[in-house]
């Protein structure tokens, strides 16, 4: 592996990007709209709240707000009834980088009453029904919290080639293949709020992921990796321990358009080294990844994010819809 020449470091403050490209709002501002419920669609890929606003001269302009997916909002306390249409509401969003737009991305929900759900803050999913459980090993459930920041908005310290910098101003958000349900690549996928199941068998370990009811298969068997062999959405992977660290590496991933972050595309050469460690706590996985691309890379890019222990959750339904999946590009 090439030494470590990009590191970008998550943190729990950060707040996870549509599947889309994040140039579309403004996520340094929050502001408040305040207005009637016209429509609610609790749907995945993401839940749209549809705002009606009057504004200073009278006219009313319709705002498309959009939320989180369902699994994260029920760990929020949200339900499929909980807004009605006709229903007043202030809504915390960060707003469109393009004025022209009535769009904007949901942070919260505020009722005349006073209560508020939370769409994406950390401190808002339901806490652990045991605060003191821990895990004997990998093996388990997990919730992953928010790292998307790493593939998403805190781009400008990607080290590309021209190349990625050509195809990440072409990304309009068509090239993700979340617009056909169909889960983004590692290590990506790895860095969402979603649950996050590990079984160990003996010849591998199966990785299941709440977002699109994706899976990974990690073979154990001492393979190497196939000829010539069938690339994939999340490759090839073959992993080792090295004492109770499970340590993947993946390759034969398919030419994605959003394979190495939400707007930079991987190619053939891409190849990823991933780390899962039991922290001493034994409360949360550490995740570290290292990930190379010489088509779009100049440099070995490392990131990395934390997983907790939640044996208590269990993943969510969450069938992505298609037209919801697409709803994006009509407003872009």
């Amino acid at each position: 592996m090439r030494g470590l020449c990009c590191v970008l470091v998550w943190t729990i403050c950060g707040s996870a990007t549509a599947h889309h490209s994040p140039a579309r709002f403004d996520l340094s501002r929050v502001v408040t709209l305040e207005g009637e419920v016209a429509r609610y669609d609790f749907t995945n890929p993401h839940v749209y709240i549809y705002l009606d606003v009057t504004g200073d001269d009278g006219e009313v302009v319709s705002w498309e707000l959009e939320a989180s997916s369902t699994p994260n909002l029920v760990r929020r306390g949200w339900a499929p009834d909980s807004i009605a249409v006709g229903e007043r509401l202030r809504v915390r969003v960060n707003p469109p980088r393009q004025a022209v737009l009535s769009i904007a991305r949901a942070q919260s929900v505020i009722w005349p009453d006073g209560r508020t759900l939370a769409v994406r803050s950390e401190d808002s999913v339901v806490p652990p029904a045991d605060a003191v459980a821990t895990a004997e090993a990998l093996e388990g459930t997990w919730l992953g919290r928010y790292g998307l920041t790493q593939v998403g908005t805190d781009l400008a310290a990607w080290p590309l080639t021209a190349e990625g910098r050509a195809a990440q101003q072409r990304y309009d958000g068509s090239q993700n293949p979340h617009v056909d349900c169909v889960p983004v690549a590692a290590p990506s996928l790895m860095l969402y709020s979603n649950i996050y199941t590990l079984r160990i068998e003996a010849e591998r370990v199966l990785i299941g992921i709440e977002w699109m009811n994706a899976e990974r298969v990690v073979y154990m068997d001492g393979r190497s990796f196939p000829d010539g062999g069938e690339r994939s959405n999340q490759g090839y992977s073959i992993g080792r321990w090295e004492g109770e660290s499970l340590v993947v590496e993946t390759r034969n991933f398919a030419d994605n358009g959003a394979g190495n972050a939400f707007e930079i595309p991987s190619g053939a050469e891409k190849r990823l080294v991933e780390r899962l460690t039991l922290n001493e706590d034994r409360k949360r996985i550490d995740y570290v990844f290292w990930l190379e691309d010489p088509e779009y890379l100049t440099e070995t890019v490392h990131g990395e994010g934390t997983w907790d222990y939640r044996p208590d959750l269990e993943p969510l339904p969450n069938r992505c819809d298609p037209e919801v999946a697409r709803r994006f590009l009509e407003t872009g």
